[in-house]
């Protein structure tokens, strides 16, 4: 049992940022995401529904 709650504890684990990734496709991502999430509240709100 403390085997896995030691592997848990790895797994959960914030890691470091590895410098090699380039900034510019996280940040590219997370805009994306942004104006997925903007999208879908707008259609919420105005009651538009995709699909059947």
């Amino acid at each position: 049992m403390a085997k896995y709650i030691e592997r848990l504890k790895d797994k959960i684990k914030i890691k470091k940022f590895d410098s090699n990734q380039p900034i510019g496709a996280w940040i590219f991502v997370l805009i994306l995401n942004i104006v997925g999430f903007a999208g879908y509240f707008y259609l919420k709100m105005n009651h538009i529904q995709l699909g059947s």
